[in-house]
């Protein structure tokens, strides 16, 4: 009799570990291992570390969705079709695209700030792109492309200078160089605290003169997109997803 109450235990515990591995088995068959295609560009995305604002936000929001992420730094120009042709599951950040067969776009994840800055104590209050002529301006290479047809015209004036290391600008700023700078907000504030993280970020004034560009991410998988949205939404207003920022900018500058 003791015997049979021992076999019965034994069977039990063989069931019950049976139902434990399969599922475990279960969990790691539902995730999977997503290759993403990135660029760098800090703090939104960094290289050397495979982390940065964008790159931390969508690992976060798959991670919540059962699945691992590894990022490939390959460039943005060509990593489109290598995720329409799905040598990757997705891209992060694309910018202004649309559905596709074989690429689909998320919500934003992150909303890029270009900022017209200048130092507080100059006490300047521009309410247009245009008031910003006849006073000295630095930017990074390339920006008239970006911040439309007002400020292509500034970037014919005299004082106007774009700067090819951009990490240099914040500090241009502080020291009094030019009038203005313009950059992304979070790019300004990141190379601003890169060696000290205590500097005083108060001694700048943001004028928000030009509209933010909303930043996406682009699937492969159109049921992983709908996915990745819906979980998005949720994140978006949670204090993880401030804490991805203040980590990279410093508090209270989101």
């Amino acid at each position: 009799m003791t015997g049979s109450n021992e076999y019965k235990s034994n069977m039990h515990i063989v069931l019950l570990l049976l139902i434990l591995i399969l599922s475990i088995n279960f969990c790691f068959a539902k995730s999977k291992n997503l290759i993403i295609a990135s660029s760098e560009g800090p703090p939104h995305m960094i290289n050397s570390t495979n982390h940065g604002i964008d790159l931390d936000i969508v690992q976060a929001v798959l991670f919540k969705l059962g699945h691992a992420v590894k990022f490939e730094f390959t460039g943005l120009a060509r990593a489109k079709n290598l995720v329409i042709s799905h040598e990757y599951d997705a891209i992060a950040p694309i910018f202004w695209q649309h559905d596709e067969l074989g690429f689909y776009t998320s919500l934003p994840i992150v909303k890029y700030k270009p900022t017209v800055f200048s130092l507080k104590d100059n006490k300047f209050t521009p309410k247009t792109l245009s008031d910003l002529k006849g006073f000295s301006i630095a930017t990074f290479q390339g920006a008239p492309g970006y911040f439309g047809a007002e400020f292509r015209l500034l970037a014919n004036t005299p004082l106007y200078q774009e700067i090819v290391n951009m990490s240099v600008l914040p500090e241009l700023l502080a020291k009094d160089r030019f009038d203005y700078v313009v950059l992304d907000k979070y790019i300004f504030y990141y190379y601003f605290r890169l060696k000290k993280h205590t500097r005083d970020s108060s001694i700048f004034t943001e004028h928000h003169l030009i509209p933010e560009v909303p930043a996406s991410v682009g699937f492969y998988d159109k049921k992983l997109r709908d996915e990745f949205n819906k979980e998005l939404k949720s994140f978006y207003q949670s204090k993880a997803y401030y804490r991805i920022i203040e980590r990279y900018i410093g508090m209270g500058l989101n």
